[in-house]
């Protein structure tokens, strides 16, 4: 396995680390907790992922942009910012997945 491919299968199984993670935060109620782990973490790998990735080429991996995490204190934006995070992370996994 080249190191290209290895690479991304790290940072495939650290992006489906974060979900389970951002799931179980979810269902115990994120809006009690911090999105801000969880924002920088995908930001990290996002960053990541496009530096690795950047010889595919593709338009749809354009598709894909930094989070913003909230300022708010108030529960319901930061679940909002957690579904965002989730949805945005699973893309991306299926993304990797489709190319390797």
């Amino acid at each position: 396995m080249g190191k290209k491919n290895r690479e991304i299968k790290i940072l495939q199984s650290m992006l489906k680390a974060l979900v389970q993670d951002a799931e179980q935060i979810q269902e115990r109620g994120a809006g009690y907790y911090s999105s801000t782990p969880f924002v920088e973490r995908y930001n990290k790998l996002l960053e990541k992922a496009l530096m690795i990735l950047k010889d595919e080429k593709s338009p749809l991996l354009n598709t894909f942009s930094p989070l913003e995490d909230t300022l708010s204190v108030d529960p319901a934006d930061k679940m909002k910012v957690l579904g965002k995070l989730i949805v945005e992370a699973k893309q991306l996994i299926a993304y990797i997945e489709s190319l390797f």
